[in-house]
């Protein structure tokens, strides 16, 4: 963990995984963090006294972890990169408090479930695969309920539903980045900027605009309500960027790079903060 108003860490690392930690995911209430890693464990970590709480373990790599809005749930997405049994790839919901499986997995997937995010309200989970498709799921019926939706033509690399929970976000090594209707799974729009793979996307808190990385090492930022480009990107990082991230405020976007860096910058003047986090090499990310 990270201090945001200077380039300092909070404490010691959370250790524990003995393989890549593929993705994390801050409790809403900011007590307890989640990691999914290629360990096949999914672990629960205590902010305050930063050990480990309680810990998950799978079958397959845990690709992705995220925390339900009521903090209750989390969802995790596990799966073979090879392996076309959608016994295999799955969305499971577990439960925080006593560490079980909440339901039964949800199955549908063809490969690897790469990212798994809740809506506002809680009551559907958007899922995106290496099987280049989206899901929408009924938490509590563990059912599709639309999908699956079609049009990248790559790996899914992240979803994630708008504040208001009327569209999705995806993004993809296709190189686009897209949003769907959450109703109906209509493609709204695609956004093209990035030269080659786009690792990640997010919502500003408003909606209005989405942030972008890629491994061509920019960051874009999108305006939703045009769905142009905003001014030209950013290119402070010397590696892939890997996950991007708006603050509670809308002001700054974070970005996690394979050159060990966290970025913080001042979207809104388009001035670089001074704030340069080293570390790791930084896969995900969450601002809080």
């Amino acid at each position: 963990m990270w201090d945001a108003q200077s380039p300092s860490p909070i404490g010691k690392p959370l250790e524990g995984h003995y393989g890549s930690v593929h993705f994390v995911s801050y409790s809403p209430l900011g007590n307890i963090i989640a990691s999914a890693s290629l360990d096949k464990t999914v672990r629960l970590w205590d902010v305050n006294t930063r050990r480990q709480v309680g810990a998950v373990k799978g079958d397959h790599a845990f690709y992705s972890v995220a925390f339900s809005p009521d903090a209750k749930l989390i969802a995790s997405g596990c799966g073979g990169l090879h392996s076309s049994d959608p016994s295999t790839n799955t969305v499971q919901l577990w439960d925080v408090q006593n560490i079980t499986a909440a339901a039964n997995p949800f199955w549908g997937h063809t490969s690897a479930v790469n990212s798994a995010q809740f809506s506002p309200d809680g009551t559907r989970l958007v899922s995106g695969s290496w099987d280049k498709t989206i899901r929408v799921w009924d938490v509590e019926l563990g059912t599709t309920v639309v999908g699956p939706l079609e049009g990248h033509t790559n790996f899914v690399r992240s979803t994630a539903f708008s504040p208001d929970g009327s569209q999705i976000l995806t993004c993809s090594y296709d190189g686009t980045i897209r949003l769907w209707d959450t109703r109906d799974g209509r493609t709204i729009a695609t956004y093209k900027g990035h030269i080659s793979w786009v690792t990640s996307a997010a919502f500003s808190p408003r909606g209005t605009y989405v942030a972008s990385g890629g491994n061509d090492k920019t960051i874009r930022i999108w305006d939703v309500r045009t769905g142009r480009q905003v001014d030209q990107p950013f290119q402070e990082h010397t590696r892939d960027v890997w996950s991007v991230a708006f603050s509670p405020c809308g002001q700054y976007v974070a970005s996690g790079s394979g050159d060990h860096k966290v970025i913080i910058r001042n979207v809104s003047s388009q001035v670089l903060d001074e704030n340069y986090l080293s570390g790791p090499q930084i896969i995900s990310r969450q601002m809080v």
